[in-house]
């Protein structure tokens, strides 16, 4: 079940074009060759590869197939689970761009009338290619004392659970489902979560829908 349109999905432009076309150049394509597997003329692909257009995923269809798993693998994230019964740890390096990095906070008092925000809780989602995605859903690990572990490294403060890959609807439905029913003790958050997942998504150039768009007139 897709939630775009796929007029919508052949002009979303793709912004890792100009690494895509390196990729290509590097394993020894020329321009010429690029613009013939891509249906362009050589001065696109010149344009592509400074970086000053962006061609669209149907036009990139051809390296896409041939060279997006390179541009995801480039871009990744440790995670790290324990197990609450075995106790046993497990780490993943989950492939894709980061979309969303969203954490639910409490207030901690510290003082009199002011107040800290301690994050306890995070999702995030990762964009694997061809509208699927992965949400990660992290809890703060907290020490014997009860207190949140603190760390430099923020990455490593979270206990994170991976869900299967999911596209676009399947994605929304589970965002709207953590809301509700997850972020109840959050209530700023589950409020607020369903709209910045889709702001998020559509500032990357993915067509929700649903979403009523009010063109411009030029």
């Amino acid at each position: 079940m897709e939630a775009t349109a796929n007029p919508k999905k052949s002009k979303r432009k793709f912004k890792q074009t100009k690494q895509l076309v390196r990729l290509a150049v590097n394993d020894g394509w020329s321009q010429a060759e690029i613009a013939d597997a891509c249906r362009t003329q050589q001065s696109v692909v010149s344009a592509w590869s400074k970086g000053t257009k962006q061609a669209t995923e149907q036009q990139l269809k051809p390296l896409l197939e041939q060279f997006g798993h390179k541009l995801r693998r480039n871009t990744f994230k440790v995670y790290w689970n324990t197990d609450s019964e075995t106790k046993k740890t497990s780490y993943y390096k989950l492939e894709g761009k980061v979309i969303l990095n969203q954490a639910s906070c409490y207030k901690k008092v510290q003082t009199y009338k002011k107040y800290i925000q301690i994050p306890t809780k995070k999702l995030v989602i990762h964009h694997q290619g061809t509208s699927k995605f992965r949400i990660v859903v992290q809890t703060r690990l907290k020490l014997s004392t009860g207190h949140e572990l603190e760390s430099a490294v923020d990455d490593s403060v979270w206990n994170s659970v991976i869900t299967k890959q999911v596209d676009l609807a399947e994605l929304l439905e589970l965002i709207d489902h953590y809301s509700k029913e997850d972020l109840k003790s959050y209530p700023n958050e589950a409020i607020t979560l369903p709209f910045i997942a889709r702001q998020a998504l559509l500032n990357h150039g993915f067509n929700i829908e649903g979403v009523v768009e009010v063109p411009a007139v030029w």
